[in-house]
């Protein structure tokens, strides 16, 4: 007899694979292009995540209760002041030519990374596409990009398609967001849902937005989920061929480039920060988990028999996340988000303490704290959003991201009165960048 979990699966599968028409398209409102200066130096908040407006606060170790400490003069203190892994502290009111942190003539602390350049730099780049669908038809049609002789696909041609904001330049580097739907679902199904709505938030906020489709509508994002986790397909050499496809079409900046998704869009941001955090600065799963056999192994019945092929979680490089989980979710359970977040706390060199979010904000039925005591310079931030009696949800959305009206929702269970997934991941992304 199958459990609920696994009618559930089936029903949502049902839901996400029958509903194509229920996705929204996007506007196409006017959006301001911002510069980009030659090295990326912030102070104040900026150069510390939870340090509040005095540039000279900074976290503490455990012992020190997970706070933030300040010292009196702008000048690194021995029990939590100032200090970089990569750069050092300049006392002398220069800037750390190497990046870190530095103090301004004033005493204020400044953290200076070297510019990570832009894909208009590289070799064979074009710069000729300007804002708009590509293809032009595809939030009305949904027609899609293909690309092809990418290893680890058996062969396959996949899918994409790019959304590029009103407001772009070609001379000024923008940021670029992957969109990563759900099992059984599409591109266009969740990316232009009207409650998720990537290209949109794309326009208001200047960023390119890449929306790949799935093999069989599935992922391989290690235990989860379908057609391509059981294949086998490398979809973390996938993105990074896309990336550089589309690099060679618009000025992307290498130090703002990101991934969300939904479910087993979910698993593989998770699997992008695990294997590929030299390209990606943050990921923001929603509904999801790591996909190693410790974390998440038979945790759902349509994941039960797939044998792995991420066997563990190593970022080469720091990694943001920002993970997004209903307490009551049906398909994917809520006690993978503490395991999948403690990896990359680790990974980071983060505290194991906790102390409320402050980039995302709790209220109503959603609770986030982020762990403290992260890389500052450049800032590292590893927070979790937990929205009680939530159920597999893009939080915000009406349908919650299925596609499929209030069917959807009365399958996967409850939205939140608070959290808005698409707003809260922007304003996370947006603090983020190397």
């Amino acid at each position: 007899m199958l459990t609920v979990r696994a009618t559930v699966g089936f029903l949502l599968l049902g839901v996400y694979a029958g509903a194509c028409g229920s996705a929204g398209s996007h506007n196409n409102n006017d959006a301001t292009s911002n510069g980009s200066p030659t090295g990326r130096i912030s102070s104040g908040s900026d150069a510390a995540s939870t340090a509040g407006s005095d540039a000279t606060t900074v976290p503490v170790g455990t012992a020190d209760e997970g706070g933030l400490a300040t010292d009196d003069g702008g000048l690194p203190s021995e029990d939590g002041g100032l200090s970089s892994d990569d750069g050092g502290v300049s006392g002398d009111g220069g800037l750390a030519s190497d990046g870190g942190l530095a103090f301004d003539d004033g005493g204020v602390a400044i953290c200076v990374t070297p510019d990570a350049g832009s894909t208009a730099s590289a070799s064979g780049y074009l710069g000729d596409w300007t804002p708009g669908d590509y293809p032009s038809d595809f939030s009305d049609a949904g027609d899609y990009l293909t690309i092809s002789g990418v290893a680890g696909q058996m062969g396959n041609a996949r899918q994409y398609a790019v959304h590029v904001p009103t407001g772009y330049d070609k001379n000024t580097p923008i940021p670029a967001l992957f969109c990563l739907h759900g099992l059984g679902q599409t591109a266009s199904l969740f990316c232009l849902d009207t409650g998720v709505a990537w290209p949109d938030k794309g326009d208001q906020e200047n960023f390119v937005v890449i929306m790949p489709n799935g093999y069989m509508n599935s992922w391989n994002g290690g235990t989860c989920c379908g057609g391509a986790a059981q294949a086998g397909l490398d979809d973390v050499s996938l993105m990074r061929a896309i990336f550089a496809e589309v690099g060679t079409h618009v000025n992307i900046d290498l130090g703002r480039v990101y991934a969300t998704g939904l479910s087993n869009g979910a698993f593989l941001s998770y699997r992008l920060a695990c294997e590929a955090s030299d390209l990606f600065v943050a990921v923001a799963p929603s509904a999801g988990a790591i996909g190693t056999a410790a974390i998440s192994s038979g945790i759902a019945e349509f994941t039960t028999g797939l044998t792995t092929d991420l066997t563990s979680c190593t970022p080469t490089d720091k990694i943001s996340v920002l993970d997004i989980h209903g307490t009551a979710d049906p398909l994917i359970p809520y006690a993978t988000q503490a395991p999948s977040l403690a990896v990359i706390q680790a990974s980071n060199g983060c505290s194991t303490t906790t102390a409320p979010a402050t980039v995302v904000p709790s209220g109503g039925d959603t609770t986030c704290v982020s762990f403290t005591g992260c890389p500052t310079c450049p800032n590292v931030n590893v927070t979790g959003c937990s929205i009680a009696d939530g159920g597999h949800c893009w939080f915000g959305s009406s349908d919650c991201g299925t596609g499929a009206g209030s069917l959807g929702t009365a399958i996967v269970g409850n939205n939140s009165n608070f959290m808005q997934n698409t707003n809260a991941i922007w304003s996370f992304f947006s603090q983020l960048s190397r």
